[in-house]
């Protein structure tokens, strides 16, 4: 039978049940005793055979246990977390068609139109319990994670087992994974990187550490619970690397880091080069996590100070073609195509429909058209130049402009208004509103509140600037270069939209 996720981590329970697998600030719990909780879990399902589960839940050796009843039970997991607006966390799970959710205590009241499983601080394992059936399937779905369309519309991406086996070997042979490693977990559930840590490290033998959500947001916390649990490779965005590469040292046991999510830039990291291998990789979603890396401390910066991308990790192909899908020469400009056994199954949702990025080359390849621009260079290496559309990475999350536009647009305060992002000097992305307002008593606290009804924190932009229309170019389109630019300390003020 073709292997499976709960079947690969299954041999590493049988071949090193007292390994750590996962450790929090709480607990530590090996191999075998959260393969116990799995069944655990399992036993407690509301829905017998589910197709798809909510998991709304704090980060911890709970919710890894929640991931892997999931995913023994044959079924997909859909992550949110746990402080997304109530009405967004609702909106991709009942788009989802969840059968229940597994959260905690203090958010069961957010998830009231839900089935739910309701998990305490621990999970209480029955000694008679037998070992559940693995139900388990290399064709399903894995999980589903939520992107947005260009328009801005939630869209779910369906990944299934096979292809996050494909990734965790390929995580392996690329970074020499083992049993010796203990990986951080520190990113948010609706990222790629999430998957990555998770799956990176269970399927491979190694333990993942995972600090609380107050420890993640204290780097110097965070450096601490490095050091104290002797976590050995760190994953994160190349923000959470510019906070490392400003600390004296980083802990000895620290053998790597991973940069994902964003782009990457030399002046952010240059202390960090000179302690440990640093390596910027790059990967959509639709291609499970990573498809490409690059050694920065062999390697060189591009004029802008910005990374290549690097070379295809393996059973990933990388392509540079042009709008009508044909291979563009070395050196130029064209959008970032991927191909290989890592490409997701597909979308969900209302707006799957809308979606044609993945296509059909001539000769039988089918590829993800990523809607990055980028280009091949001399070397065999590649570079990401920009995005086609509006999609923009905060703090190293995905958003979709047009998406924000249409939260500001729900408040009655809003007539028109257009969200464009701009670029600093060390390569992080803010976000600019420019609103026309209805009436001369607008209210940013008003529009700010109803924003928060639907968006995430990191979505809502920093800067909001009034006018009494937004420039347009002939076509009748916004037109943003025409639009006063909005600095912050140490930008180069070029828009990026």
């Amino acid at each position: 039978m073709e292997p499976t996720i709960y079947s690969r981590f299954k041999e590493v329970v049988k071949n090193d049940p007292e390994h750590s697998a996962v450790i929090d600030e709480r607990t530590c719990v090996n191999y075998a005793g959260l393969d116990r909780m799995v069944d655990a879990l399992i036993s407690r399902f509301p829905s017998f055979i589910p197709a798809r589960v909510g998991i709304v839940m704090d980060h911890g050796v709970e919710m890894v246990a929640s991931i892997m009843s999931v995913i023994k039970a044959g079924a997909a997991f859909v992550a949110v977390e746990p402080d997304f607006p109530q009405e967004r966390m609702v909106t991709f799970l009942v788009e989802c068609g969840v059968d229940f959710v597994i959260t905690q205590e203090q958010y069961a009241s957010k998830l009231n139109v839900f089935s739910r499983l309701i998990v305490g601080e621990e999970i209480h394992v029955d000694p008679a319990l037998h070992p559940l059936p693995d139900r388990s399937r290399a064709d399903r779905p894995a999980y589903i994670m939520y992107t947005s369309n260009a328009a801005g519309y939630p869209l779910g991406v369906s990944v299934g087992n096979r292809q996050v086996l494909t990734f965790a070997d390929a995580f392996k042979q690329t970074f020499n994974i083992t049993g010796d490693d203990i990986m951080l977990g520190y990113s948010a559930c609706i990222m790629n990187i999430f998957i990555e840590e998770v799956f990176g490290s269970l399927l491979n033998g190694a333990a993942i550490a995972i600090p609380s959500a107050t420890t993640r947001n204290d780097v110097d916390a965070l450096v601490k619970f490095i050091d104290d649990n002797y976590v050995t490779v760190v994953t994160g965005f190349p923000y959470l690397l510019m906070e490392l590469n400003n600390e004296a040292a980083l802990p000895v046991t620290v053998r790597l880091l991973i940069s994902t999510g964003d782009v990457l830039h030399s002046a952010t990291i240059g202390h960090l080069l000179e302690q440990v291998p640093v390596y910027n990789t790059y990967g959509p979603a639709e291609a499970t996590v990573c498809t490409t890396s690059y050694c920065c401390n062999e390697g060189y910066s591009l004029t802008d100070g910005a990374y290549p991308i690097g070379k295809p990790i393996s059973s990933t192909e990388v392509l540079i073609l042009d709008d009508d899908l044909r291979p563009v020469s070395k050196g130029e400009e064209g959008e970032i195509c991927l191909s290989g056994d890592s490409l997701a199954e597909g979308y969900i949702g209302d707006h799957r429909a809308d979606q044609h990025p993945f296509e059909i080359l001539e000769d039988g390849r089918r590829i993800f058209r990523t809607g990055d621009m980028g280009r091949e260079l001399e070397d065999g290496n590649f570079s990401y130049i920009r995005r086609k559309d509006t999609e923009v990475s905060i703090l190293g999350k995905r958003v979709v402009t047009g998406e924000v536009e249409r939260a500001m647009m729900m408040s009655d305060e809003v007539k028109e208004c257009v969200v464009v992002h701009y670029v600093d000097e060390q390569g992080a992305a803010y976000l600019v509103a420019y609103v026309v307002p209805q009436s001369r008593s607008f209210r940013l606290s008003w529009v700010k509140n109803k924003m928060a009804q639907y968006l995430p924190a990191y979505m809502i932009p920093e800067f909001f600037v009034l006018l009494k229309q937004l420039p347009v170019n002939a076509i009748g389109k916004v037109n943003t270069q025409a639009l006063p630019v909005v600095l912050k300390d140490g930008t180069f003020g070029n828009c990026a939209s």
